[in-house]
């Protein structure tokens, strides 16, 4: 039991140190490991984005793309959620342990809090990655900001 919450402490770790290391290109990234222990089938990881102005204009939407990492698995496949309010979008990154991201999807839902939520297929440790961008209608990156409610 003691591992399995330094596994999470460790990956929840990994993720904020990710999100805090943004270049100076306005990309922002994240991910971990989703089911460490690989024999939870409904893992699920959950964040919020907070798109806000920051000079740079009025938010219009999030876009978000989602990677599988890990080693190829028949099967096993990594989707990205995006909602908010009564909205919701998703991905999946159709080719297990491939390097390629999934398509990219946008959520039109203005300024304001985004929830961000990984799952897969079945069972299986899955290593991940996520790229996240707040833009305004015109395609300017706005202010992101990021909490990390559940790491799985």
């Amino acid at each position: 039991m003691k591992i399995a919450f330094l596994k999470k402490a460790f990956m929840t770790a990994l993720i904020l140190f990710a999100v805090g290391n943004v270049d100076s290109a306005l990309a922002h990234s994240g991910g971990g490991v989703l089911d460490p222990g690989g024999n939870n089938a409904s893992a699920t990881d959950l964040a919020a984005i907070t798109c806000f102005d920051d000079g740079n204009g009025t938010p219009h939407h999030l876009s978000a793309q989602i990677k599988d990492m890990s080693g190829p698995v028949s099967g096993l496949l990594l989707s990205l959620h995006i909602y908010k309010g009564i909205q919701m979008t998703t991905s999946t990154d159709t080719v297990s342990g491939d390097v390629g991201y999934s398509p990219e999807i946008s959520l039109n839902g203005g300024a304001g809090v985004y929830y961000l939520s990984a799952t897969k297929t079945g069972a299986g440790a899955r290593l991940f990655d996520v790229v996240w961008h707040c833009l305004t209608s015109s395609g300017v990156h706005t202010g992101t900001d990021i909490v990390v409610y559940q790491a799985q």
